[in-house]
């Protein structure tokens, strides 16, 4: 029971829907606040549209949708769903319903 916990705590340790979301977020937060401080200077230069801020509003969806995506389905119960037998399923099956050399 403690291995099952610990290997589910390394496979979301290293999730990369976490990593990712978590970039994508943090620079959608520094984006956003500089788009809410852009002086009508900088936003004629982009064509009249505040570009950091919609791109900082894109980015902060997109990254909060990935965290939430890793928080609500972590992998280590996707892990131990895809494998009731442990390794290879444990029906004598490899990939693809193969007969799995090993398994017999």
């Amino acid at each position: 029971m403690a291995e099952d916990t610990r290997v589910e705590r390394a496979a979301n340790l290293f999730d990369l829907r976490r990593i990712i979301g978590g970039v994508f977020t943090a620079w959608g937060l520094l984006l956003v606040v500089l788009g809410l401080f852009d002086s009508e200077e900088e936003i004629e230069r982009a064509a009249g549209v505040n570009i950091n801020l919609f791109a900082g509003l894109g980015m902060l969806a997109l990254g909060l949708l990935f965290l939430l995506w890793a928080f609500t389905r972590p992998l280590g119960r996707e892990l131990a769903e895809d494998e009731p037998g442990g390794p290879g399923g444990g029906d004598g099956q490899g990939a693809a319903g193969k007969p799995d050399p090993g398994g017999e």
